[in-house]
């Protein structure tokens, strides 16, 4: 078997999983809301959603999953191209998205989709990319939708390049675990990662709440940044880290590095200062 075709195969296993995970993650009870705003709101801090015009400003979301990211953009924009390409997650986009005429829902690639090139005033690529076998690509493919002068805004999977030893030290080790895990059957995936969801992140991630209310620097303190997060987030989220196969990782360099090769202007590139790390905006020139 050829590498094109291996990558193509591993490419289809991640998009059924995710299709899995959305299926099961719809994001339609409110209890989630206030932590899904807040999350959203980390994510969009290199930009001002404000500064795009409600009336004309067209976003594409690249790897919609189950619209959570999509229903955000609502106010900010005229009409929205919702792309995703697995089976499952597109009858949760349907259902999400019946009543909502700017929505536009692509069961479509990131590198092969029918979205009308140099059109999009915002590209939003949340967790996705990283994903995809060739991550370079897929970054110069959503670069071909995006106008001049338009913003790409993205977060892909960092090197944690900024963290200590024993905090990377930690996360190989659950890299392993990682290989293992996201090999079984889903079903035996989900019911690992709940357990490690209940097991291991909400006792972290509650520890971090209690100590950094005690106003210690919780930043380097393992899964802090589930600290108010449902535990319905956090099964999600720990299905989504040790459930996928494919994982990549980036440091600024080489993000840097891909953007410039993908016809970006560097001068506006914007990292955001705060978790999830690396959250980028930069405008196509």
């Amino acid at each position: 078997m050829s590498s094109k075709e291996e990558d193509r195969n591993l490419d289809q296993e991640v998009i059924n999983s995710f299709g899995h995970e959305w299926e099961a993650f719809k994001y339609i009870d409110t209890q989630t809301d206030d932590a899904l705003d807040s999350q959203f709101e980390a994510y969009c801090r290199p930009i001002d959603l404000h500064g795009f015009n409600p009336k004309i400003s067209i976003a594409g979301d690249f790897g919609a999953g189950s619209g959570r990211w999509s229903h955000r953009l609502l106010p900010f924009f005229s009409s929205i191209y919702v792309l995703e390409p697995s089976d499952r997650a597109i009858k949760v986009l349907k259902d999400k998205f019946f009543d909502a005429p700017q929505i536009m829902i692509l069961q479509e690639t990131v590198g092969a989709n029918s979205i009308p090139e140099n059109s999009l005033d915002l590209a939003l690529s949340l967790g996705v990319l990283h994903h995809i076998p060739d991550t370079r690509l897929a970054i110069k493919d959503v670069a071909s939708k995006i106008k001049s002068g338009g913003v790409f805004l993205c977060y892909l999977y960092y090197k944690l390049e900024n963290k200590p030893l024993f905090y990377r030290g930690l996360f190989w080790a659950s890299n392993s675990l990682r290989w293992v895990i996201s090999r079984l059957p889903y079903v035996i995936r989900r019911l690992i990662t709940q357990i490690i969801a209940g097991a291991i992140y909400l006792p972290l991630a509650r520890t971090s709440k209690l100590v950094g209310s005690r106003g210690k620097d919780v930043s380097n303190f393992p899964l802090h940044h589930y600290a108010d997060m449902p535990f319905v987030m956090l099964q999600n989220d720990a299905l989504d880290r040790f459930g996928t196969r494919l994982e990549q990782r980036f440091s600024k360099k080489e993000i840097t590095e891909m953007l410039g090769k993908a016809g970006f202007d560097l001068s506006t590139l914007k990292f955001s200062d705060v978790e999830p790390f690396w959250t980028f905006s930069v405008k196509k020139l």
